[in-house]
This record gives C-alpha cells, sequence and structure tokens, in this order.
C-alpha cells in the first residue's frame, strides 16, 4: 500500500479543524478535505474552535480571520499563549498590510 499525505507516521488520518462562519466555503472545503482523505471537524465561531482545540488534538486549523466572535488572529493568539503550537493556514480577503503581516 503507498503512504497517504493523509495519514500520519502510524498510520492515523490527519486530524484537521476547519474554522469559518460562511457555511458554503466551510462545507466546500471539509468536502474537499475529506474526499483527500483528512479527518476534519468544522466550526463556524472562534469560540467554537477553541472549546474543539482545547478537547481535541488537530494536526493542522484552517482558520478564517474574519469570524463573528472571535476573530482567527485572536483564537491563534490564544492557542500559542495556552502552548498549543498546531500549524494555522489563515483564510481571509483581507488585503491590507499589517493584517498581512500579522497573520
Amino acid at each position: 500500500m503507498s503512504a497517504n499525505m493523509s495519514e500520519g507516521a502510524d498510520g492515523a488520518h490527519t486530524r484537521l479543524v476547519v474554522v469559518e462562519d460562511d457555511e458554503s466555503i466551510r462545507e466546500l472545503l471539509a468536502a474537499g478535505l475529506r474526499f483527500a482523505h483528512y479527518d476534519v471537524r468544522t466550526v463556524a465561531n472562534g469560540a467554537d474552535a477553541l472549546t474543539v482545540l482545547a478537547e481535541r488534538r488537530a494536526d493542522l486549523v484552517v482558520l478564517d480571520v474574519n469570524l463573528p466572535d472571535v476573530d482567527g488572529f485572536e483564537v491563534c493568539r490564544r492557542l500559542r499563549a495556552a502552548g498549543d503550537d498546531v500549524p494555522v493556514i489563515f483564510l481571509t480577503a483581507r488585503r491590507d498590510t499589517d493584517d498581512l503581516r500579522t497573520g
């Protein structure tokens, strides 16, 4: 059997958390990632993301910056403050240089 990018060294599926408030974008991302055999959990806001990530170790977080409650940058700050070094990919439509630098 060939190695699958979505499997870790121990054969376990890579766990991703997708945090996106726009339902259609969230479900499209999740469907594509699941099709690639990733174990995907989705949430629609920053508070739920923090709860899920405190309960479940993720291998990667796909994180929208513009969330309705706690923005993505603050979610990341809180994760880092708690000692969680999970890799984060930010999703944003922002183009301001300061926002890009913050990400």
